[in-house]
């Protein structure tokens, strides 16, 4: 028998080599692909050109499904470089050269660290030791890890072992490690793929990075919607399949209901409901979220084609426009390129090109979906919206798991790269700008330019509010939102 076939059977007859499970929340960890590692002019480096390709095509396709992407490196003080309490610079002196600040510890600059990725340091070989590595994964609610870098031998196979023992399934991309010398690279894949990991080609990881964005509804979040005095409706826009939650009643003044970043057409009931015996809400779910499908684009203009859709595939004429946060950029667009009874905004995201961030950051959008989706409940939810009331609280426990994470991704963006006063000046009268006299999203000087860019329009303030003004003041923001409906119809 040949010796790959004794090894071999010496392998099955032990039960190695199982399939890993591919999970549905995966992250990439990019392992050490600094300078010191990827170019063979440091001590400690070799030519890595190939890996660090393959290693910048995972990192665009977890960017395009918004999978974290979390790069390691080994960095040193000058006392540990130069001392002797790093027992691993006694047996690698050559490391020594890995210092903080250094040229050596800077990511390949083939590669990109954007906003939202994250960092590393470490002093060992495995990612996890001596590192928060693992908590962070657990807390982003990670149940795959993807390891490409280097070396093969050395830091990635620590890595991929340590992963294995914190308890993530995981897979090793063979085009995306390297290593100084062929046979050690070989025999740590050999071994990884035998003993813990799936040694997968890159084609295979990108095709499972493609594959993520899971949204999932949960029986106790259908059934929210038995509790709902609505009517479900469906309209198409282009191949997407849009859902409104229609309150009725049928002859009454319609009012378009757009809602925020990560709110389900359901979480905006308890506004809607307070309104029919005033105008016909009909609230709808953004595509990404609820029940509206997926779609290949999230920007303002995407959105305000939806929005045309739902007016004409329901037939509705010379309805009010009502946007929150998202819904309320959103609206703005729609408006200001066609006629309408009127809008409503509340406090619209005024962040744009040159203006100061959105306030939230993306990773804490994205860290609260991850827990929606590994399963939460009210009172997690209640430690990051305490003022809500406790039914709101309930409905975002169970349905912010139908937000696709690449919507919420692409909209946050958004925030940043569109501009919202592009197109408020244009926002015809009547309109109506209510805003939270706390918000963060809103400032007070953010009012007093919306006010100058649209004289027009009768801004409102809700005393007390942030920028979820119907949950953090539901009887104050719902009475400035009735009185503006009435002076619309």
């Amino acid at each position: 028998m040949p010796a790959d076939e004794r090894l071999d059977s010496v392998y099955d007859r032990a039960g190695f080599g199982a399939s890993v499970p591919r999970g549905s929340r995966p992250a990439l960890v990019v392992v050490d692909l600094t300078r010191g590692f990827t170019e063979s002019g440091f001590p400690s480096g070799a030519d890595l050109t190939a890996e660090v390709t393959a290693t910048a095509a995972l990192v665009a396709e977890a960017r395009r499904r918004d999978i974290p992407v979390i790069y390691t490196a080994i960095s040193y003080t000058p006392a540990e470089a130069e001392g002797d309490a790093v027992a691993w610079l006694r047996k690698a002196p050559g490391m020594r050269a890995l210092r903080e600040g250094s040229e050596a510890v800077a990511l390949d600059p083939r590669l990109e660290r954007r906003e939202g990725d994250h960092l590393i340091l470490k002093k060992g070989a495995s990612a996890f030791h001596g590192t928060s590595l693992a908590a962070l994964l657990t807390s982003l609610g990670t149940d795959t890890v993807v390891i490409c870098g280097a070396t093969t031998s050395g830091c990635v196979r620590a890595t991929a072992v340590d992963a294995v023992q914190s308890g993530f399934n995981t897979l090793v991309v063979r085009e995306a490690c390297g290593d100084r010398a062929q046979g050690p690279h070989d025999a740590a894949l050999f071994d990884l793929q035998a003993k813990y990991a799936d040694v997968v080609g890159l084609d295979d990881a990108l095709a499972y990075l493609a594959d993520q964005d899971p949204r999932t509804l949960g029986q106790p979040a259908l059934a929210d919607l038995g509790d709902v005095p609505a009517t479900s409706r469906w309209v198409r826009s282009g191949s997407v399949r849009l859902h409104v939650l229609d309150y009725g009643p049928s002859d009454g003044v319609p009012v378009v209901v757009l809602p925020g970043i990560t709110s389900p057409a359901v979480t905006m009931d308890f506004v809607a409901r307070e309104l029919t015996d005033l105008v016909r809400p009909l609230v709808l779910d953004v595509r990404g979220r609820g029940l509206s499908d997926d779609a290949p684009d999230y920007d303002r203009g995407s959105y305000a084609a939806d929005v045309e859709a739902v007016v004409d595939g329901l037939g509705l004429r010379d309805p009010i426009l009502f946007g929150h946060s998202m819904g309320a950029r959103i609206a703005a667009r729609v408006a200001a390129t066609r006629p309408f009874r009127g809008t409503v905004l509340a406090d619209p995201p005024l962040s744009g090109p040159g203006r100061a961030p959105y306030p939230t950051t993306l990773d804490a959008f994205l860290g609260q979906l991850a827990q929606a989706r590994r399963g939460t409940d009210a009172d997690e939810v209640a430690r990051s919206w305490p003022r809500w009331p406790r039914r709101e609280q309930e409905l975002r426990a169970r349905w912010l798991s139908s937000c696709s994470r690449t919507a919420i991704a692409a909209t946050h963006a958004g925030f940043e790269s569109e501009d919202f006063f592009a197109d408020w000046p244009n926002v015809p009268a009547p309109t109506y700008f209510l805003y939270g006299g706390a918000s963060p999203v809103v400032t007070a000087a953010g009012a007093a330019e919306a006010a100058e860019r649209n004289p027009s329009a009768e801004l409102v303030e809700i005393a007390g509010a942030g920028h979820m003004i119907f949950w953090d003041e539901p009887e104050a923001a719902l009475a400035a939102l009735r009185e503006a409906l009435r002076k619309l119809l």
